[in-house]
């Protein structure tokens, strides 16, 4: 199947390629002209943004993509970006095959269009895309290891954007576009606050909602509540810091991101993920973390 649609940008690395998936990082910062706009993406890809980012796909409505969510795009897609972040946007991509990602699409019924905004995972899934990563750019590639765990990963990924598809279909079109406007702007005030201790009134004010309403539109929408999310997002900086092989401290971890102490961090990050922080310093490529998780 030969696949050789690669016209990179220079803000783009190429990490690993074979005639079925690719993989590769985008680091554009916020004055790069490739910023702005991307005019017509070579690759069907589906991608994970390490910065939180304001995003449109062919002159569409701009959706909120926070760090740890998955997007998908066609080859061809135009992307537009609004500055969130002072490092712009800071990405992994995916390539997929066009024959896959079409199979990919059709076996899980979803169009184009029903591949939508940002999908909300769950913390396991971004620790588990982490600790591939780290894998990949410190040892050597097996390619039918990467072949394998990319493919996982991208049907795992239209799974689960099919059953978010099936969950907010009874909605009203107009209602859902005004709650999904409602919770895109409440998680990014969110993941622009991560580091301090917030009120639900401040968050309710500064959105535009009443308190009831956003509890239930939130909860709704995402299946989470504002403080879960909030963790889930303060964990998943936490990983990517660790896996990218920072030499923070613990205990400076846990006041960047808003844990009260070291300790705090370490239980809430075991409860999570079933090992310590520590773990994924303390083994190369993250295997013990992953095989004891």
């Amino acid at each position: 199947m030969p696949w050789d649609n690669d016209h990179l940008a220079s803000v783009d690395s190429l990490l690993f390629q074979s005639e079925l998936v690719k993989v590769g990082s985008f680091e554009c910062p916020v004055d790069d002209p490739c910023f702005s706009i991307t005019k017509s993406l070579d690759n069907d890809v589906f991608v994970l943004p390490q910065n939180p980012l304001w995003i449109r796909r062919n002159a569409g409505e701009y959706r909120f993509a926070e760090p740890g969510a998955i997007l998908m795009h066609r080859a061809g897609s135009t992307l537009e970006r609004r500055c969130m972040d002072p490092q712009g946007d800071r990405t992994y991509w995916f390539g997929v095959h066009p024959l896959v990602f079409v199979d990919g699409l059709q076996r899980y019924d979803l169009s184009t269009w029903q591949m939508g905004g940002a999908l909300i995972t769950d913390p396991q899934f971004r620790y588990r895309l982490a600790l591939f990563l780290k894998r990949l750019v410190r040892q050597p590639h097996d390619r039918l290891t990467i072949e394998e765990e990319v493919l996982t990963f991208f049907f795992e990924v239209c799974e689960r954007r099919a059953e978010q598809q099936q969950k907010s279909h009874a909605a009203t079109i107009q209602t859902g576009v005004r709650q999904q406007r409602l919770v895109d702007k409440t998680r990014a005030y969110l993941d622009a606050h991560l580091s301090e201790t917030l009120g639900l009134e401040t968050v309710a004010t500064e959105v535009g909602a009443s308190l009831y309403h956003l509890c239930r539109v939130f909860r709704e929408q995402t299946g989470l509540t504002m403080h879960a999310y909030r963790t889930r997002q303060r964990l998943g900086l936490v990983v990517d810091r660790l896996v990218g092989g920072k030499s923070d401290s613990l205990a400076g971890l846990a006041l960047d991101f808003g844990f009260a102490s070291h300790s705090h961090l370490s239980r809430v990050f075991h409860k999570q993920f079933g090992v310590p922080p520590s773990a994924l310093r303390e083994s190369p490529g993250g295997r013990r973390a992953h095989e004891t998780s």
